[in-house]
């Protein structure tokens, strides 16, 4: 299979974190492809010309994260980054919500940021930065659980790792360390596990 990716893309590398936590990375051919562009390759994968998209080896193809998260979960028995309890399931797949939420704005405020100063909405912008500082402060509030050698990362927090280094890469001037002490010291835990380490964006 292949997985259409960008390298700074925080929701293909979410993915491809949980590729390797699931122990199927070596499954998956990672294809570099520019969503910009929108090539003919990509194009035939999804055609909203947007990253991640993964290509089946039957001909099928899988878009969104979320999904392709879930079907990457469902590829190896053994520890599942998406839990099978109902109540812990609804958990980890809300704090994937709230931390691809993170996401969201903070995607939506670099691509703000590249328009013509003249262009750029103040409005838009100040909407999506509190909407990440509210964000960062409510799981500064409920810091997740430090992954173990009992328990690895479930989706919720790969989701959460992935939002908090995109921060880094493109919004550092954000300063989102400050006002989250606790959150940072669990980002600087989990940023030590080798999906996490083996997939740090290059530098902007």
């Amino acid at each position: 299979m292949k997985l259409f990716y960008s390298p700074t893309s925080p929701y293909a590398r979410k993915c491809r974190v949980v590729a390797i936590e699931k122990g199927v990375a070596a499954q998956m051919e990672i294809v570099a492809s520019s969503p910009m562009a929108s090539g003919a390759e990509l194009l035939a994968v999804n055609p909203l010309s947007k990253v991640p998209a993964l290509a089946l080896p039957d001909g099928r193809c899988i878009v969104d994260s979320p999904v392709i998260c879930q079907f990457l979960d469902g590829l190896s028995d053994g520890r599942r980054v998406i839990p099978a309890d109902g109540a812990a399931r609804i958990d980890c797949l809300t704090r994937e919500a709230l931390a691809d939420g993170i996401t969201d704005a903070a995607f939506s405020l670099t691509m703000e940021r590249k328009r013509p100063a003249e262009q750029q909405s103040s409005e838009w912008i100040g909407r999506w930065i509190n909407a990440i500082r509210r964000t960062v402060a409510h799981f500064d509030a409920h810091v997740p659980q430090r992954p173990s050698t009992d328990r690895g990362p479930d989706l919720g927090d790969i989701a959460l790792a992935c939002a908090l280094g995109y921060l880094d890469l493109r919004h550092g001037d954000l300063g989102w360390r400050m006002s989250a002490p606790a959150l940072a010291g669990w980002f600087t835990d989990i940023s030590e596990r080798q999906s996490l380490a083996s997939t740090v964006p290059p530098a902007a």
